[in-house]
């Protein structure tokens, strides 16, 4: 299974978007509304008439736990960072972008939050086209989705890329070794 790892700034919608996923509501349970800690979780979805598994892990946006994201980075098959509509790039979505390119990870953007009023998803692709992380929409290689966690709207579509994605670069381990 993929080891599929949700990164970004703080109250962009990482754990909103986990909740609307794995059908919980850890969001609400969060001091502060910030997630202090790193949380997985195992999903498994219908994909082309077969059942696929995902490993999620969430983690911390607040700038205080780099280290946590870090980690996480570390050992992550897929990244997806999670930009707000209405917020666009902000200090820890840039310093999710260093992570994914220094370590060479596969990404996925979601901007979420686009039920919300005052949005821009222009600003937010050029944004991110200033760091080189083009959509494929404008002629790059990333896949770009936008999504509201809230309303789930294109959840489905970005659970079909992470699986896309996984099986485009062959992601797979020996369950007859120790990991490493």
């Amino acid at each position: 299974s993929p080891i599929v790892t949700i990164l970004g700034h703080v109250d962009h919608g990482k754990t909103t978007l986990l909740d609307s996923i794995c059908k919980t509501s850890n969001a609400h349970l969060e001091i502060g509304g910030i997630t202090q800690r790193i949380k997985t979780y195992e999903i498994e979805i219908d994909y082309h008439s077969t059942k696929k598994k995902i490993i999620f892990l969430d983690t911390p946006g607040h700038e205080a736990f780099s280290d946590m994201r870090l980690r996480c980075a570390q050992i992550t098959d897929i990244a997806i960072l999670v930009v707000a509509a209405d917020d666009s790039l902000q200090p820890q979505s840039i310093e999710v972008i260093k992570y994914v390119q220094n370590h060479n990870l596969s990404l996925i953007v979601a901007i979420n939050k686009i039920d919300r009023f005052g949005i821009n998803i222009k600003k937010v692709k050029d944004d991110l086209a200033q760091y080189n992380i083009v959509g494929k929409d404008w002629g790059g290689t990333v896949d770009i989705i936008e999504i509201s966690a809230l309303t789930n709207t294109n959840i489905d579509l970005l659970l079909q890329t992470i699986i896309d994605v996984t099986e485009l670069r062959q992601l797979k381990a020996s369950i007859k070794v120790n990991a490493e």
